[in-house]
């Protein structure tokens, strides 16, 4: 198009509303670099706060994920030795992009025809440094690989590294000297210089959940010091409950897990651990999700909480709102989902005996994988309510996936 006013063609009311249609930043850029018009539209301060507010009221950008790492750990006993022989062969993490995934459109979906893309792909020369690791926890652009082998003595290590596979750039980890923790979580920190150049900070933590004593321990490395620092505090979870520790939500330095009672056996709070002072605080879920089928914690674009499950072939969203200068918060509904015009049509045909699996949930993109039983792994998408099919051998039978999601 050209760079000049003179392609309006509908009316100027309407042209001015028509970016308001488009939350997605990969295609309001796009419309931007297409002429005058546009850019100064939708740069407009006016456009662009109305832009954020919309985002933070949980609206999903399905742009931000940008695909799965994984890692396949279908290996032969052949292909072992041959590891142990022969160290130039790759196993490094591949990565499959959401572009490729197959569209799911009724009762039929294509077959993913593209090979996955090798981790060397983004960081060549890493060639045989990053055999058997897996892909662990991922935070606006950055990927953390873990790798767990014995030393002399036959005690279990963790190897680590951090990369970021949008740059190019590696990250060294220091081994630390504790037993692997059950869990990794990563924070990245944005930092503005004088200069006003923006630079990312992370810091790498492991969370250890002592089952008998119910306590917390968490050890931190800062990609600032570079090395490994051991918190003093463990708190301790509130008497009488449990944790769901395959619920983990983090964000903002805090994470967020699911917990419920002993006695009822069924889930009543979520525990927040505060990684900075080690502190935890409980917020009671809505009653709605008490005796459902595990639900899935994610963090919302503006840092709140959000909680999915389904019931059947019904999915529910629910968001925590905290009420400004109150004190109050409450969970609030923000909508439900019937699957059945999304799911294979024989799935769909057995109602309530379907078996539908909760996975994984991403906040900022919306994006949901979910495991049908006998079908394999899917990809929802709450923002525009399409089904990708995740139907790589390599993943669905044997998968480590790890969602890549940009800030």
């Amino acid at each position: 198009m050209e760079d000049d006013y003179a392609a309006a063609y509908l009316p100027m009311d309407i042209m001015y509303k028509i970016p308001g249609h488009i939350s997605d930043p990969t295609s309001l850029a796009r419309v931007a670099s297409s002429c005058k018009f546009w850019r100064d539209l939708i740069k407009d301060p006016t456009f662009l706060g109305r832009l954020s507010r919309r985002h933070r009221d949980h609206g999903f950008t399905p742009s931000l994920l940008l695909g799965f790492f994984y890692q396949d750990n279908e290996r032969t006993s052949l292909d072992l030795l041959k590891y142990q022989i022969d160290k130039t062969r790759c196993l490094a993490p591949s990565f499959v992009r959401i572009s490729e995934l197959s569209q799911f459109v009724g009762s039929k979906s294509a077959c993913n025809a593209i090979k996955p893309l090798s981790l060397e792909t983004f960081i060549p020369g890493l060639g045989a440094s990053l055999n058997f690791y897996k892909p662990v926890a991922s935070q606006d652009n950055f990927l953390v690989l873990r790798r767990l082998s014995k030393d002399a003595n036959g005690h279990m290590n963790d190897e680590l590294c951090v990369c970021n596979p949008l740059t190019g750039e590696t990250f060294e980890i220091p081994s630390h000297l504790y037993v692997p923790p059950d869990h990794y979580v990563l924070f990245v920190t944005k930092e503005v210089d004088i200069d006003g150049r923006i630079s990312h900070s992370f810091q790498l933590s492991g969370i250890f959940w002592m089952k008998k004593a119910k306590r917390f321990i968490s050890v931190c490395c800062s990609s600032k010091t570079g090395r490994w620092m051991i918190s003093y505090e463990f708190p301790e979870l509130m008497p009488g409950h449990y944790l769901v520790s395959s619920s983990a939500a983090a964000s903002g330095s805090v994470i967020h897990w699911l917990c419920g009672t002993l006695e009822q056996m069924s889930l009543t709070h979520v525990a927040t651990l505060h990684i900075e002072n080690m502190g935890l605080s409980y917020l009671e879920l809505p009653p709605e999700a008490n005796h459902v089928k595990i639900p899935v914690l994610a963090n919302s674009a503006d840092g709140g909480i959000l909680l999915l499950f389904v019931q059947g072939l019904q999915m529910s969203l629910w968001k925590h709102i905290s009420m400004l200068g109150s004190g109050s918060s409450s969970w609030v509904l923000s909508e439900r989902i019937d699957l059945r015009s999304s799911l294979p049509k024989q799935v769909a045909a057995l109602g309530i005996r379907a078996k539908v699996r909760l996975e994984m949930f991403r906040g900022k993109s919306g994006a949901v994988v979910l495991r049908v039983v006998g079908e394999g792994l899917f990809m929802f998408s709450l923002d525009d309510r399409s089904m990708r099919k995740i139907d790589s051998a390599s993943v669905t039978k044997k998968y480590f996936l790890c969602p890549y999601e940009i800030d």
